[in-house]
């Protein structure tokens, strides 16, 4: 008799009843079947009993998949807040790049959770942010660069080229 880990006799009534009732061999081998039903009939729980079980859970798991499906249909709509949106706005490049070590959602989990509408609001906001932080970041190398060049042109060299021939 096969050994198997956790033994057959330990597990749980459903999950006996799930071995047991399995058509599949690639999910659990003939061997782990015939216990499970040997098991079952050591608990004195009849075929009826496995029928009503498994259909209640039957019922539980369709139950679940539905509140899953509404839920990823409720996630298409719902979109982020305006305060949200300045946020994702202001701090883009760093939220995207993940500067803050923070668990935002990221593009590809709200796509595979079914936002689409946030992952557009998203883009778009990412889009606008770096566009913003360029355009700024460029104005202010500018402006220092030009800061720069007019300290440069206010220093009086007229000492040192004398001094130095030219």
């Amino acid at each position: 008799m096969t050994e198997f880990i956790p033994p057959i006799s330990d597990r749980e009534t459903d999950e006996l009843i799930e071995i047991a009732n399995c058509k599949d061999e690639n999910i659990w081998q003939k061997e782990a079947i015939k216990q499970a039903k040997k098991e079952l009939i050591k608990r004195n729980i009849s075929q009826e009993q496995q029928n009503k079980i498994s259909k209640e859970k039957k019922t539980i798991q369709k139950l679940e998949i539905e509140a899953e499906l509404q839920r990823l249909e409720n996630n298409k709509t719902e979109s982020y807040t305006v305060f949200e949106m300045v946020i994702l706005f202001l701090f883009g490049p760093l939220i995207f790049f993940n500067i803050f070590g923070l668990s935002h959602h990221t593009i590809f989990t709200l796509s595979s959770e079914n936002y689409f509408l946030k992952l557009k609001q998203r883009i778009l906001i990412f889009v606008l942010s770096f566009s913003a932080w360029f355009i700024y970041l460029n104005y202010s190398s500018n402006k220092s660069e030009e800061k720069r060049l007019e300290e440069i042109e206010k220093i009086d060299i007229s000492d040192w080229k004398k001094r130095h021939g030219y």
